[in-house]
């Protein structure tokens, strides 16, 4: 797979694969966080087919390119152009996304929108009740402009990765979200209780 430089990227369609931890210190601006296998479980529901797309990395990743090429072709991307290491990027041209730790936001007083993009026949942890809306992460990028955008929205998942995804794209879109750190996982092991309220599954 070619390497890419700075420079020579444009308007393609990015999908940066590291850890969701790498991706909120600093990615490229409207690119997707999608790891190896949230890339084949779910690339097909956020991106075109026929436009290309990059892959962004970091240096110690690279081993993954092939498995990503195979897996991008299986899937139908015609055009792969290559990948972009993402500490070529200039400091200036990263952004961050803003995470919350679980017991932070088990406090949140203001009024809010709590994401989360888990399908209902894997919610094992059922999430906290309080102005909860569920949007399976495959169906958000259809449904997304149901969202009231005049509220904080927390997205949120079982440990972080797709609720990570999920804010990446959320971001491009205009939204300003904010991960619950560790999802469930942490909510679960802050032992805090929030009392049930509305509760919205679309």
């Amino acid at each position: 797979m070619k390497k890419l430089t700075y420079k020579e990227i444009n308007t393609h369609q990015f999908i940066d694969v590291r850890t969701q931890h790498s991706y909120q210190a600093g990615h490229l601006k409207n690119s997707l966080n999608l790891n190896t296998g949230n890339f084949k479980n779910y690339a097909t529901y956020y991106l075109d087919l026929n436009q290309p797309i990059t892959f962004i990395v970091d240096s110690e990743d690279k081993n993954q390119l092939a498995e990503l090429s195979k897996v991008a072709t299986d899937l139908g991307f015609t055009q792969v152009n290559g990948y972009l290491l993402n500490d070529e990027v200039p400091k200036e041209n990263l952004r961050t996304i803003e995470t919350i730790q679980a017991a932070d936001f088990l406090n949140q007083s203001t009024d809010f929108i709590l994401l989360d993009v888990r399908h209902p026949d894997e919610i094992t942890r059922p999430a906290p009740e309080k102005n909860l809306v569920n949007i399976p992460f495959e169906y958000l990028a259809k449904t997304y402009q149901s969202l009231d955008t005049s509220k904080q929205i927390f997205t949120l998942c079982g440990s972080g990765n797709r609720s990570t995804a999920a804010a990446s794209f959320l971001e491009s879109k205009g939204f300003h979200p904010k991960v619950v750190e560790g999802g469930m996982k942490a909510i679960q092991e802050a032992g805090i209780q929030v009392p049930t309220q509305e509760h919205t599954r679309m």
